[in-house]
């Protein structure tokens, strides 16, 4: 039997679990999920299950539903979980789901850590732009981000490569080492704590996999080389799985994605681009586009040389479109509320209509 607290079980979580406890229902985290299918790990061992069908009735939006990391209630049924209800996250690390439809997709949840992981052997598994991506999106999921800088060992320059990362990481944790050779992995992975989760992601064909396998000291997951036309990596990861290092840290492998679309609010942004947040308090009008007005602070940044434009532009472009984002949330936590103001309003009359007829 597994110590709940192990699992990363916290107050937060017991709080919420003490109802449903009272009423006979058991806690599981989500290790695994598959087309709908989820393995859950609880303190008696493993079950699998999937979501009961008041669940599908109940839930509002596809990111109500249990994703790797979740704490679930469920009702065991046999040798079988039914999943009821999902416990409020302490953390998420979601992105706008492919498509062309705003909604959002939690990729894993109850995360200590966002391991950005970046590949130095050429190609484009080393962005700047990128990385800057992946950080405001654990700011905003409430994660920390750790940067992980994998393949030192194919790496022409190390101190080129830790200097650039350093420009768009600041204050970030940054860890360089190698999944092939085992370089700075045993430091990397006594960084995290018994009991914490981190979460690994990146592209396609950084090393994910790999580095997971080599951390776990066995061939768990499947991995495969780039493509030899561009150095592009190829999709191994299908699934999202939870794993446990041999110190008692929790590691959860996810998808490559070709990019990462963001989800959430502007204000995401200020821990990623701290220089710019600073400036633009000292702007002349407090609502700065920060493209050509005058009294614009971030622009002399620019003018001086202190802000590249690289940098700049791709902050403007994601403030773009997480304003998009941010108005469409917006538009539907107003809509819910209409919803349900308008279905209390229908209880309303019709208990008055029955008691009328009474």
């Amino acid at each position: 039997m597994m110590n709940i607290k192990d699992l990363g079980w916290n107050i937060f979580f017991e709080e919420q679990f003490q109802p449903y406890k009272m009423q006979g229902f058991d806690i599981g985290r989500v290790s695994r999920e598959v087309r709908g299918q989820y393995t859950l790990h609880t303190p008696q061992g493993t079950i699998d299950g999937d979501v009961s069908g008041h669940f599908h009735y109940t839930a509002l939006n596809r990111s109500d539903y249990p994703t790797v990391g979740d704490w679930v209630i469920f009702r065991q049924c046999a040798d079988y979980a039914q999943i009821e209800h999902v416990l409020d996250r302490t953390s998420v690390f979601s992105r706008k789901s492919p498509g062309s439809k705003n909604r959002e997709q939690v990729v894993a949840a109850n995360i200590d850590y966002l391991c950005i992981v970046c590949g130095l052997d050429g190609g484009r598994n080393f962005n700047l732009r990128s990385i800057e991506r992946y950080i405001a999106m654990a700011v905003e999921g409430g994660a920390e981000p750790v940067l992980v800088l994998n393949k030192i060992d194919l790496c022409e320059d190390r101190e080129l490569a830790m200097l650039q990362a350093g420009r768009v990481a600041e204050n970030i944790p940054i860890h360089m080492v190698s999944a092939a050779s085992k370089e700075g992995l045993n430091d990397f992975a006594m960084s995290f704590e018994k009991g914490s989760t981190m979460a690994f992601s990146g592209q396609s064909g950084v090393g994910k996999s790999s580095l997971i396998n080599s951390l776990l000291g066995m061939d768990k997951l499947k991995t495969a080389g780039l493509r030899e036309s561009d150095l592009r990596g190829r999709h191994t990861t299908t699934h999202k799985e939870l794993f446990f290092l041999k110190n008692g840290a929790m590691v959860i492998d996810t998808p490559g994605m070709r990019e990462l679309q963001l989800w959430g609010r502007q204000k995401s942004l200020d821990d990623t681009y701290s220089e710019i947040h600073e400036a633009a308090q000292r702007c002349r009008f407090r609502d700065c586009t920060h493209q050509d007005e005058p009294g614009c602070a971030v622009r002399e940044l620019l003018i001086d040389g202190s802000l590249e434009t690289e940098r700049y532009e791709n902050y403007t472009d994601m403030r773009a479109e997480l304003s998009f984002i941010e108005s469409k949330i917006d538009d539907k936590k107003r809509y819910a509320k209409k919803a349900k103001e308008k279905a209390l309003s229908r209880m309303i009359r019709q208990h008055q209509n029955n008691y009328k007829r009474k």
